[in-house]
């Protein structure tokens, strides 16, 4: 029972998550028309988020392994409270970039920590299909809230919004404060390993995990995965309304409908990875194969925004490119926290810190693609390209070589080789 309400109280801590990303998309307008922000000033603000992002993630999740997880994520939660109320002090670029290099800092060790907690609490057999049902909480996050968001925006302001978002954080805080617990009586991970003490780590174990080939793609595929992902929570809004021409209630309609379809693809394409993975017990043949082909499918419906003139299939190739793009996440942290599972905190936390590269790359690159276009619809076509093309790419790598000289899985062991 606990466990399910560990998974429930994570899920909703990821709505609020992803829901103070994207409010800044939602945001765009009003912003940049209130502080005179070109595209490329509006692509440093989306950059800004990931700035410090990484050394905040990979220094969280030590952290959490040595305070405990619970008191982390109330860490977190807390300072995401105070960040968005200091929307009522921002007055121009530089204290907006602030705001959001502080927000991006205190939700850095986020991912890695959720990881490190459910591990405590669920079986390797049901790990993915729980990663996706919490991760599904960043869709609801991000596009079920979209009409309320936006609805705040346009009655009482972005600041207003944005401190909303803070009171919700708050609220979290204080309820996991009272039902929140550290682990069950025994753990999942602490049943596997109580006859074996737990060895020192040494840096020639540590980098030969890095160094591995396998590690080298998830973290390919997951950064193709955050490309996307900061795309759509930074320019996707702006796209709907400025190119595809809908209002604020219609883009923001449109998101949540679009957005909630690609969230329950996700935990479907999860589902079916434990699936495979109970049947076969090995990852290549079950989440390598699941996520190589999701992410290679959601670059070839990226690709195909491009084709399409009418607004209804747009919305159906976005759908369908979050959807399949978007689950591979899911399938790199099982894979990366199989390799070490007795310091999952620390090589998620790596993961999820590194690929935050993309969240940097992503809001610059684009915003000088649709910046230097000869008009907005060229440039976010050609952005939309490149989406498709990084995804195609770094998912076919992924499909053909990761795991592919796999190991007996040998779960009582704290260190399983990577190929």
């Amino acid at each position: 029972m606990m466990a399910r309400i560990t998974m429930v109280m994570l899920f909703v801590l990821y709505m609020i998550n992803y829901a103070d990303k994207t409010i800044a998309g939602y945001s765009a307008v009003p912003i940049m028309k209130e502080f005179s922000l070109t595209q490329e000033e509006w692509g440093l603000v989306g950059s800004s988020f990931f700035w410090f992002f990484a050394i905040a993630g990979i220094l969280g999740a030590a952290l959490s392994d040595k305070i405990g997880t619970k008191k982390m994520l109330a860490i977190m939660a807390i300072s995401w409270t105070v960040v968005q109320f200091g929307a009522y002090a921002i007055a121009g670029l530089p204290m907006l970039v602030v705001a959001r290099v502080l927000l991006g800092i205190g939700e850095g060790p986020f991912w890695a920590t959720v990881v490190s907690h459910l591990n405590k609490w669920f079986p390797e057999e049901k790990r993915g299909l729980v990663y996706s049902t919490v991760n599904f909480g960043a869709f609801v996050g991000a596009v079920a809230s979209a009409p309320l968001l936006v609805y705040l925006i346009d009655t009482y302001g972005w600041r207003f919004s944005w401190g909303f978002m803070g009171a919700l954080s708050l609220i979290w805080f204080l309820i996991w404060l009272w039902v929140g617990k550290e682990r069950p009586a025994q753990s999942v991970e602490e049943s596997k390993s109580a006859t074996t003490p737990l060895p020192k780590v040494t840096w020639s174990e540590i980098s030969g995990v890095f160094l591995s080939l396998t590690f080298v793609l998830c973290f390919l595929v997951y950064f193709a995965q955050i490309w996307g992902t900061t795309f759509a929570s930074v320019w996707e809004p702006a796209y709907l309304v400025q190119v595809i021409q809908l209002t604020n209630q219609e883009m923001a309609y449109s998101i949540a409908g679009t957005g909630l379809v690609a969230g329950l693809m996700t935990i479907l394409i999860s589902w079916g990875g434990d699936r495979l993975y109970k049947k076969h017990r090995s990852y290549r043949k079950s989440y390598v194969r699941i996520g190589g082909i999701s992410i290679i499918l959601g670059g070839i419906f990226f690709y195909s925004v491009t084709w399409f003139q009418s607004t209804v299939f747009v919305l159906i190739a976005l759908c369908l490119a979050k959807g399949f793009a978007f689950s591979v996440g899911t399938a790199a942290s099982v894979i990366v926290s199989s390799m070490m599972p007795l310091r999952t905190g620390l090589l998620v936390g790596v993961l999820s810190s590194l690929v935050t590269l993309a969240g940097i790359i992503s809001p610059l690159v684009t915003g000088s693609i649709v910046q230097n276009a000869p008009n907005l619809a060229t440039g976010f076509n050609n952005a939309m390209i490149l989406n498709g093309l990084i995804c195609l790419v770094f998912g076919i790598l992924f499909l053909l070589f990761a795991k592919k000289k796999e190991e007996r899985i040998d779960t009582a062991s704290p260190l399983i080789q990577a190929s």
